[in-house]
């Protein structure tokens, strides 16, 4: 492990500031092994009590002097003494059967299935919908999911919506860029026009000096192009670049497209495609699949173009990468890209 041969250069040699390397816990891996032991890693995260090692069973079980460790507060009751809460598979609901399944696997914080599940109720504790009832007040306690907030308290003491200051529900926010009631824009490369007014982008969006003009139209590039992960790279970018047996389980850069998209194309899954836009272009291999499908959108069938981002420069297995070709105009307010909606074209490479 990494860590252990920084804290070993340490001891040896010294540095800057050692006490964070030096006394740091590290005790996941069993002795004899060179990987550390998921389960106590897990364990570290959800807490323990410092002097008898028990584990934690609440984050409000947690405390500010020392006798309680805890790896992320929300994470705490995911791995008590019962055991590991997260593998649970238990498959029996709740009585008013809404689908909850409280004893599958285990939701942060606490085992709660529904945030706000207290907006449910009325101010007396009553269900809005008494058939599918998320949480109500018996008079002296809460019944049904882990009650979101206040779970001592009764339902008139505390407003259900917790992280809002005001604690209720808001159709207008203060603290947004472009106002208090944002609308809807299409990306800046979409198969449609924004349909609440004719202004193309958000005028609270900063486009960089450096990619004006470097967007394309739907007369040139057709397709929606995307991207998203897969399973068996579900890794940081620097991990799934370079572990070789990540690398064997994907080895290759590929797309997915619709049998429609395919047969307009004369593409074959396993076929070398090249897919492009107005700010390059990428080589990939086809996959044709039903889990991709065209969409209607104003009367027209619009395809989509699917594409994986784990490769790109630096991987133990060679690969272009998507990151190419997506645009590089942000949300109004985290300027997060718009990497998930932009145009493309393919074709087959001869």
């Amino acid at each position: 492990m990494i860590f252990r041969e920084v804290r070993a250069l340490y001891q040896k040699e010294g540095g800057k500031f050692p006490d964070p390397i030096l006394k740091a816990t590290w005790n996941y891996t069993h002795p004899g092994e060179h990987e550390p032991d998921p389960k106590l890693v897990a364990r570290e995260i959800n807490g323990y009590m410092t002097k008898s090692g028990k584990q934690i069973g609440t984050f409000m079980d947690l405390k500010d002097d020392g006798s309680t460790a805890c790896g992320n507060w929300i994470y705490c009751g995911s791995f008590t003494e019962d055991g590991n809460m997260m593998a649970r598979r238990g498959v029996k609901d709740t009585s008013q059967k809404i689908g909850l399944y409280p004893e599958w696997s285990w939701c942060w914080p606490l085992n709660r299935r529904i945030i706000y599940n207290r907006a449910a109720v009325k101010r007396n504790g009553e269900p809005w919908d008494q058939k599918r009832w998320v949480v109500k007040w018996t008079g002296s306690k809460w019944k049904g999911d882990v009650v979101d907030g206040g779970p001592l308290a009764g339902p008139d003491k505390k407003n259900p919506y917790i992280m809002n200051g005001e604690g209720v529900g808001k159709l207008f926010a203060n603290n947004l860029a472009d106002g208090p009631f944002p609308e809807h824009y299409e990306p800046m490369e979409s198969p449609a026009v924004n349909t609440l007014n004719s202004q193309k982008v958000n005028p609270a969006t900063v486009i960089i000096d450096a990619v004006r003009g470097k967007f394309g139209d739907a007369g040139r590039y057709p397709y929606i192009g995307t991207s998203y992960r897969v399973v068996e790279h579900w890794q940081a970018g620097a991990m799934t670049r370079n572990l070789p047996w990540l690398a064997e389980l994907v080895p290759d850069m590929f797309c997915e497209i619709s049998p429609t998209l395919a047969k307009a194309k004369g593409i074959q899954t396993g076929d070398k495609v090249k897919i492009f836009n107005a700010r390059g272009s990428v080589s990939a291999y086809a996959l044709v699949t039903e889990r991709v499908q065209p969409w209607k959108i104003n009367g027209k069938m619009v395809e989509m173009v699917g594409m994986i981002w784990h490769f790109g420069h630096g991987c133990a297995k060679s690969g272009d990468s998507c990151n190419q070709l997506t645009p590089h105009i942000g949300d109004a307010n985290t300027m997060i890209p718009e990497y998930k909606a932009f145009l493309v074209d393919i074709r087959k490479e001869a």
